[in-house]
């Protein structure tokens, strides 16, 4: 039997500390409809002292489903738990599954510090009900390690799944001690084939080394939620980092056609190696050529890697690319390491001349870079120097 309302006001408000724990109830609805249209009843409840509240679902067959356990409730407030239909695994369980169609008691029991209980029931009946929950299949992580440090090899894990029914599906991340690291967006998917991607960050920050827990999970209008998860083990996580500790342009003067030499002292401030890219050190450009047009394009950007480079106002590569000139190191750099690059360039082009007047201008302002290429410009735009340019 519903109540009619939760306005005995006059009678809680005499209630006394000695008065017999109570629990005042109402129920929004006593036939609930679980289907694709999202149906709910909302349980209006509210006892008369400190307490602590419990709440479960008891089938004809005596099959109890714990919904809520001990929750503490202050005396005299409006408290309202919706029910859809749905009941978790356990209470800790993000699992959900319909019940099936079917006479139903929910049960709000309460305690109080003195040992005193009180029972409320409200009989319920579940017509309709989708009890298909939604299925994730297939699920995998490739590459199953990934090392998210930004050297463009195994930074990325792509998780891919098979949904088989139209659902809210969001994906989580979880460390070995179950907080959240990474949660992303809550989508509505049909069902179908899905492949996501996560590089390991949380807060733009690789995450630290260790075990972690990709979670993939669908809810569906009815309320049945389904969770499926897949192990990524993480390793050799963090920033690299590296600076020019000094570079040196030479000479200050030269003809059209002479060389200018670059050498640059770099040193590995991270602890993680740096992985480089060629041309090796000592190689000469032309300065009509750049990284990715010499040497039958062998030598463009290769992500993650770290090279030297040049540039300067007014460089007359046709390519656009900053630090048109670059050199890689004579080998991967290790954390605390420090190496020499030295390169070449030979300067085919003169100042901008005027018929009338002559150059223009008889200088270049030359400047290095440090690159880590797809990522970031380090000590960008360091050791600036002009060089006089002649006939």
């Amino acid at each position: 039997m519903l109540l009619t309302g939760l306005s005995l006001v006059a009678a809680i408000a005499g209630c006394t500390a000695g008065a017999p724990l109570t629990i005042d109830l109402i129920a929004s609805k006593d036939v609930l409809a679980p289907d694709v249209r999202g149906d709910r009843l909302d349980l209006t409840y509210r006892v008369n002292r400190p307490s602590n509240l419990s709440v479960s679902i008891v089938s004809r067959s005596g099959s109890t489903y714990a919904l809520r356990s001990d929750e503490p409730r202050r005396p005299n407030e409006t408290y309202v738990y919706p029910f859809d239909g749905a009941v978790p695994e356990s209470l800790d369980s993000p699992r959900r599954r319909v019940l099936d169609d079917g006479p139903y008691e929910l049960v709000l029991a309460a305690a109080d510090s003195n040992g005193q209980k009180a029972e409320r029931r409200q009989a319920i009946e579940v017509r309709g009900a989708d009890t298909q929950p939604p299925a994730i299949e297939n699920l995998s992580a490739f590459p199953p390690s990934i090392s998210p440090n930004f050297d463009g090899s195994d930074d990325v894990a792509t998780v891919s799944y098979r949904l088989t029914k139209r659902a809210r599906v969001q994906r989580l991340v979880l460390d070995e001690s179950n907080n959240r690291v990474y949660v992303g967006g809550t989508e509505l998917l049909e069902p179908g084939e899905y492949a996501e991607r996560w590089d390991g960050t949380a807060k733009e920050k690789p995450v630290p080394d260790g075990t972690y827990r990709y979670l993939v999970r669908a809810s569906d209008a009815a309320g049945n939620v389904a969770q499926t998860e897949v192990p990524l083990i993480v390793s050799a996580s963090g920033n690299p980092e590296g600076r020019i500790v000094r570079v040196d342009f030479t000479p200050h003067r030269l003809m059209v056609g002479q060389v200018l030499t670059v050498r640059a002292l770099v040193r590995n401030t991270g602890t993680l190696p740096l992985r480089t890219n060629g041309p090796l050190p000592g190689y000469e450009y032309s300065s009509f050529d750049s990284f990715g047009s010499i040497a039958n394009h062998q030598f463009i950007d290769r992500l993650g890697s770290w090279r030297l480079g040049v540039d300067w106002a007014g460089s007359p590569t046709s390519t656009g690319s900053k630090y048109p000139y670059r050199w890689g190191f004579p080998t991967d750099l290790a954390p605390g390491d420090e190496t020499m690059v030295e390169g070449q360039l030979r300067v085919e082009h003169g100042p901008a001349l005027d018929r009338q007047v002559g150059p223009l201008n008889n200088r270049i302002f030359v400047y290095a870079g440090l690159i880590h290429e797809g990522i970031a410009f380090h000590d960008d735009r360091v050791g600036g120097t002009w060089i006089e340019i002649g006939y």
